[in-house]
């Protein structure tokens, strides 16, 4: 499969007609293959392409350094493609998780022990009521680190509620409000959500005593009744100087990883007949 990327911040730019996206809350890195680019897209191929998927998935360019989350964010994004139309795609997937391994293994052993989950966990109260917007991977996250207590979890979309817990509520951004509304919450933000679902979700609580919003901080929209707002840049915060202390560690991995996609750019495929890529 010829590897060519497009890495930008999500939405940025329309990807090109025939182009497989992986979106993150951070991120968005569109496979273009051999479909044409034009615009504002800056292609980046082979083991250049190659060495910053690592770099992504295994952590190292995550603003919590070495964290987990985005590795299984990875994974789904293979599970979900169609087994026959991107199987080239999900081989590469499979390498590169392999090669994700072998870095984290070598270099990252203890470095992702906080996650974005457990650091916000820490600002909840285990008294309070909480309400977390979201249903993907982070979300999903989020919710185990909060184990059995009762949850209210929002989305647009009831079939892909992460939980079954007769501890969990799930509630639609379109649902009718309680009358009176419900007791005051914590309200964890774990999704892209802008202005109107949020204010929805605000106004189904009696007051909103802390918002935990994980949102980049160019896709937050302001809140005026959220209560006290933690954000990802308070969290990093509390997970200290790791960054700066692990430095020679973090350029080591990359240097690894520079060698590892080498690797990938020189190997030796068999090919029978030719059609193996252009199947892909």
């Amino acid at each position: 499969m010829v590897l060519r990327l497009i890495h930008q911040s999500p939405d940025t730019a329309p990807i090109p007609a025939g182009a497989v996206a992986w979106r993150t809350c951070l991120r968005e890195v569109v496979f273009v293959g051999s479909a044409a680019t034009s615009g504002p897209h800056a292609v980046i191929a082979d083991a250049d392409a190659y060495s910053l998927l690592v770099e992504v998935v295994s952590g190292l360019r995550s603003p919590l350094i070495g964290e987990t989350e985005v590795q299984a964010q990875f994974k789904a994004f293979l599970e979900s493609l169609d087994a026959e139309r991107h199987a080239g795609l999900r081989k590469l997937g499979q390498r590169v998780l392999a090669d994700v391994k072998t870095i984290r293994r070598r270099y990252l052993q203890g470095v992702g022990a906080h996650s974005y989950a457990s650091l916000a966990i820490a600002h909840i109260d285990p008294r309070a009521h909480v309400a977390v917007i979201g249903t993907g991977a982070l979300a999903a996250s989020i919710l185990d680190a909060l184990g059995s207590r009762t949850v209210e979890q929002w989305g647009r979309r009831p079939d892909v509620m992460t939980s079954a817990s007769p501890a969990r509520r799930y509630r639609l951004f379109g649902d009718r409000p309680d009358d009176p509304p419900a007791r005051e919450a914590t309200l964890v933000i774990a999704a892209p959500v802008d202005a109107a679902p949020l204010d929805a979700v605000v106004r189904a609580y009696a007051r909103i005593a802390k918002t935990i919003d994980l949102r980049p901080a160019d896709a937050r929209t302001a809140c005026r009744t959220c209560g006290p707002v933690v954000t990802l840049d308070d969290l990093f915060a509390d997970a200290g100087d790791a960054a700066s202390s692990g430095r020679a560690t973090f350029d080591a991995a990359r240097a690894d990883i520079r060698r590892l996609a080498h690797a990938y750019h020189v190997r030796e495929e068999l090919h029978p007949l030719g059609w193996d890529d252009l199947c892909a």
